[in-house]
């Protein structure tokens, strides 16, 4: 995993709150330090901000806690409850990230979904379109790489590449063309 892989996957577990206390706190100290992470939380943020605003919020009935607590002290035969052993912290930490990962893909399609079947009779902009040629950037990108030089690459180094030519031509077409044009930008600037 390259340090820009590491520096996403952090900032998306930060946006998405998966972060303990500490790490959350390492986060929030290095933000203002590093531009990359501060790139990669404003990235994820604007990525998620329209499931914010598609869900309202729901506020719990009155008097629920007072039922909970109620429900909890009436329970016959509390006593002390038998220890469990804790799993260790990376494998919580691992399950947490999965979990989030899921969460954010299903989020996602859902998403997707939405703007696939309920705007479908909103006529298309061709705004994306005109500023980017998504496929065209994606096919300059490969087509610009000597063969010779790409032969000598490691194999897991070019799948790192790859992902992150996917990546590029996937924001591109999504419109975030901010985000697009950094990650073509590095691909451009890589040296190998």
């Amino acid at each position: 995993m390259t340090q820009e892989e590491d520096i996403d996957g952090l900032a998306g577990e930060y946006v998405l709150g998966c972060l303990d206390a500490a790490e959350r706190a390492d986060v929030e100290a290095r933000r203002p330090l590093e531009g990359s992470l501060k790139a990669a939380i404003e990235a994820w943020e604007r990525r998620l901000a329209p499931l914010l605003e598609a869900a309202p919020e729901v506020a719990p009935p009155p008097g629920l806690f007072d039922k909970v607590l109620a429900r909890i002290a009436d329970e016959p035969g509390r006593g002390a409850a038998p220890v469990l052993a804790l799993r260790s912290a990376p494998q919580r930490r691992m399950r947490l990230v999965v979990g989030a990962g899921a969460l954010a893909a299903c989020l996602a399609l859902a998403v997707a979904a939405w703007f696939l079947y309920a705007q479908a009779d909103k006529p298309k902009s061709t705004v994306h379109e005109a500023a980017m040629d998504c496929g065209g950037l994606y096919k300059n990108f490969w087509g610009k790489l000597d063969r010779e030089k790409y032969a000598r690459i490691p194999a897991e180094q070019l799948a790192g590449v790859s992902r992150m030519a996917l990546r590029a031509y996937d924001a591109c077409q999504a419109g975030d063309q901010l985000d697009a044009t950094s990650l073509f930008g590095r691909l451009e600037r890589m040296n190998f």
